[in-house]
């Protein structure tokens, strides 16, 4: 898997066969999350209806500042670049827009979030102005301080 520009000390997340999506990059701890690594963030984390947060999503989900509270971000980071499970779809927002209102969708209606709802994991950004941003079948999120992939349609044409 190639680096991404300008990442000068990526940290890939450990194997784990149960794993939804990881987060690795420019962080201390990568970490690969499963189901029950998110079913088990503490309460104050979690949020139980994403309907409260967004009429337009359903299920339920974890905050994404703790997510990379437990990796820990290095220090002069600036950048989340989301991709699929795929990898044929990526985002990249800057942390300082998204890390505090971004949430990982794991569940719906009492069971795993499936492939058709956008699972297993899916990222989404309550209001944000591009809905593009939302990432379906997450796969990784890779922390770094340049921008890295990003295949929306918004910015096929915006300056890299």
């Amino acid at each position: 898997m190639p680096l991404l520009p300008g990442l000068s000390s990526y940290r890939k997340a450990p194997r784990n066969p149960h794993g939804l999506f990881a987060i690795e990059g420019e962080v201390e701890r990568p970490q690969s999350f499963s189901y029950l690594d998110l079913a088990e963030i503490h309460r104050y984390y979690q949020v139980a209806d994403l309907s409260l947060v967004d009429e337009r999503l359903a299920g339920k989900g974890v905050r994404l500042r703790r997510l990379l509270d437990l990796a820990g971000l290095v220090y002069g980071t600036r950048y989340l670049t989301i991709e699929s499970l795929d990898g044929g779809f990526s985002a990249c927002l800057p942390i300082a827009e998204v890390a505090r209102t971004a949430i990982i969708v794991y569940e719906r209606d009492g069971k795993p979030l499936s492939i058709e709802q956008g699972g297993p994991a899916r990222f989404v950004v309550p209001y944000y102005p591009d809905a593009c941003a939302s990432v379906k079948a997450l796969g990784r999120i890779v922390v770094s301080r340049e921008r890295g992939r990003d295949t929306r349609p918004s910015q096929k044409s915006a300056p890299a």
